[in-house]
């Protein structure tokens, strides 16, 4: 079984619908597949649908922006019961924050001479949680960028002048959070992280596993990442971080795949977790460690 499981649609700030990416993930010869989109659950209901008919088993997932020691940390949830109301309410909070930043980054983006219409950015995200991603689209509209990455590299990166932080979350709350709803937390992308020695602290929280398979990721990060799974005994996921935006530079569906093992290692670490729900059925598979972090291609 090949596995895509970090995958972003248009409920967050992915270019296709879910349904559009389960279909692109049949075509892709992927088995299964995770909808992780930020901070929200809205598609999953849609994949799952299309997963059935399709024949493509998804995964419920999500992921949590937080932020540690001025560090952008991302967290990966996977196999939650989402259909808690506690969870829905703490995420339908999460996205008022985002929709409260991407306000002032507009009005700051404004003081600095780049008008971009606030309808614009609400029109472009339509239903989804509103992002910078969609106020990099409207910065590209307006001619203030070339590419969704430099619209990034100049005003929306930590740093640059349209920059404006979060609303703070800590990597152990959103932990927490997926534990709770019952799922197994993955640190993602840990080879992005700029200061490398926060991560024994991030490793010393409760994870399932860490996604060690990245397109972001060198191959000397992927065997470091190999190494620090296998001896923690987390599970070694992996993803594309699909988007959907073609030359943006964001990877291709199933870019990084991985084997059958990790989902059902991520299934058994979240049932092992315990929590308020859990999603998915079928055998209990065995106790997850490391060694699941095996990926084709």
């Amino acid at each position: 079984m090949d596995c895509d499981l970090h995958v972003h649609t248009r409920a967050s700030d992915g270019a296709l619908t879910p349904e559009e990416v389960v279909k692109r993930a049949q075509e892709a010869g992927l088995e299964a597949g995770a909808g992780t989109d930020h901070d929200t659950t809205a598609g999953l209901e849609e994949a799952l649908e299309a997963g059935r008919r399709l024949g493509v088993l998804v995964v419920p997932g999500i992921e949590i922006s937080t932020e540690w020691q001025e560090e952008e940390v991302h967290l990966l949830g996977y196999w939650l019961d989402y259909r808690q109301s506690w969870l829905q309410e703490r995420l339908a909070k999460r996205r008022e924050g985002r929709l409260r930043r991407a306000q002032k980054i507009v009005q700051r983006l404004g003081e600095l001479g780049l008008e971009i219409s606030w309808q614009r950015v609400l029109d472009l995200a339509g239903r989804a949680a509103v992002g910078r991603p969609h106020i990099a689209l409207a910065l590209v509209e307006k001619g203030y960028a070339t590419s969704l990455e430099e619209a990034f590299r100049r005003y929306l990166n930590r740093g640059a002048p349209g920059y404006v932080p979060r609303t703070p979350l800590s990597p152990a709350e959103a932990v927490a959070i997926v534990r709770r709803a019952g799922g197994a937390p993955v640190l993602a992308h840990p080879g992005l992280l700029k200061k490398r020695e926060v991560l024994p602290e991030l490793l010393q929280l409760d994870l399932a596993g860490i996604e060690v398979y990245y397109p972001g990721h060198d191959a000397a990060t992927t065997a470091w990442l190999e190494k620090v799974a296998e001896e923690r005994r987390l599970i070694g996921t992996g993803g594309s971080d699909f988007h959907g935006y073609p030359g943006e530079g964001y990877a291709e569906l199933g870019t990084c795949r991985v084997v059958g093992e990790v989902v059902e290692a991520l299934r058994a670490a979240a049932r092992a977790g315990g929590g308020e729900g859990m999603m998915g059925d079928g055998p209990r598979p065995a106790a997850a460690d490391g060694r699941a972090s095996l990926r084709r291609g």
